[in-house]
């Protein structure tokens, strides 16, 4: 009996330490609805977890078990009844694609509607249409507008610049009004949009129509949810400042090696992945200043200027800093060319300040623009919209962008 009370207090100190580790989510002061959050944040370490013993046993990679993480998900919803749309999935320039359609539509070719493309986030390896289906069917019955979400090819078996061309292929076909007209779709109302690294494929297309003469038409607005607009600067304020983070997949590193196929090391968290010519030329694009000085009490001024980075890593790197990865490192002139924009920012997320720096440059430039910013929020909640993670906050942001595309497409 003597032998066995050691190993039953192992046992219960270790179901103890497990649920603590389970139920904390720090740095949650004024996030609403924490019951839930702490629900989401348990299942996402819990998937990290089995990713990792997967991984380290031989067995799926981390990535593949994170990724297929979506279909367990999707099995938790409630069936659909859709009355008042036409849900089909397509094949366009042989990319797979979900269109959402009015269903009053019955077939009547003349009748032409705005239309929304959407690029779905989850790190360039993750996501589909399937988990961001709740997002881009309630887009398509709250605007009454046409949705075309792009299922994409992933890394890492579609390392870039497979995935982003694959959306460029799809938008290109649509904005072309004769191939447009077969889905009752209005060319020249067409708005591009993403999250977090569909943001990133929204703004690098929205630039390239602009600057280069691909077709008679352009996107007439991006909107741009929580993206990813520069690989220059991790050493932000907001990848520093401690916040509420719900995902907790793959290291520094390991995202940019799978999507680029090279080998990039965990270092490149510290800014090791540029010299000092490429600090000072492309500073100038990623101005601490434009943060809000409320972001920048601690963290005032660019931190790695001064320090020489890792020649292997930069070398291995060196794509991260093109604009067709980067749109933030542009130009001005560039970006005064770009159409209306709106851009939204949420406070836990470390892709918030890069947020708010393109937002006040395409102000500056002349754009038209946008930039909503929602506090007591983390990156990736507009996605739960529905089931037992269903937040309020994704219908309050939700609303706002469907009232700005409604209002300006």
């Amino acid at each position: 009996m003597a032998g066995k009370l050691p190993r039953l207090a192992i046992i219960l100190g270790s179901f103890v330490t497990l649920i603590a580790y389970l139920y904390h989510v720090p740095n949650s002061e004024g996030v609403a609805q924490m019951d839930r959050i702490r629900i989401i944040s348990a299942s996402m370490k819990i998937i990290n977890f089995v990713g990792l013993v997967s991984e380290t046993l031989g067995f799926a990679p981390a990535w593949y078990i994170q990724r297929n993480s979506g279909l367990v998900l999707k099995k938790l919803r409630k069936p659909e009844v859709n009355t008042n749309l036409e849900i089909k999935d397509i094949l366009i320039e042989d990319v797979p694609a979900r269109i959402y359609s009015p269903s009053n539509l019955n077939n009547d070719k003349t009748k032409l509607l705005p239309a929304i493309i959407y690029y779905h986030g989850g790190a360039f390896y993750m996501g589909s249409v399937d988990t961001h289906h709740p997002l881009t069917r309630r887009l398509a019955l709250k605007t009454g507008f046409i949705v075309i979400s792009v299922e994409y090819g992933l890394a890492p078996e579609h390392p870039f610049p497979a995935g982003i061309d694959d959306c460029m292929k799809v938008t290109k076909y649509l904005l072309d009004s004769n191939n447009a007209k077969k889905y009752n779709i209005d060319a020249e109302r067409i708005a591009i949009s993403g999250d977090s690294a569909g943001g990133n494929f929204a703004a690098i297309i929205a630039q390239e129509f602009v600057s280069k003469s691909i077709s008679k038409n352009i996107p007439r607005l991006q909107v741009l949810i929580y993206p990813v607009v520069q690989f220059f600067d991790f050493m932000i304020p907001s990848y520093l400042t401690p916040a509420l983070h719900i995902f907790h997949f793959g290291r520094a590193g390991q995202v940019f090696q799978l999507y680029l196929n090279k080998t990039i090391t965990d270092d490149i968290i510290i800014n090791n992945h540029t010299n000092l010519q490429q600090k000072k030329k492309y500073r100038q694009y990623v101005d601490w200043s434009l943060i809000p000085e409320k972001y920048r009490q601690i963290y005032k001024k660019p931190i790695t200027d001064e320090i020489d980075g890792n020649n292997e890593l930069i070398q291995n790197s060196e794509q991260l800093l093109d604009r067709k990865l980067s749109p933030l490192l542009v130009d001005n002139k560039e970006l005064a060319k770009l159409p209306s924009t709106y851009i939204l920012t949420v406070d836990h997320d470390r892709l918030r300040d890069e947020g708010f720096i393109y937002a006040e440059r395409l102000k500056a430039s002349g754009v038209k623009i946008v930039h909503h910013h929602f506090e007591h929020t983390f990156h990736g909640s507009l996605t739960f919209l529905e089931g037992i993670f269903e937040l309020d906050i994704a219908h309050v942001m939700l609303d706002d962008i469907v009232k700005y595309v409604k209002d300006n497409l």
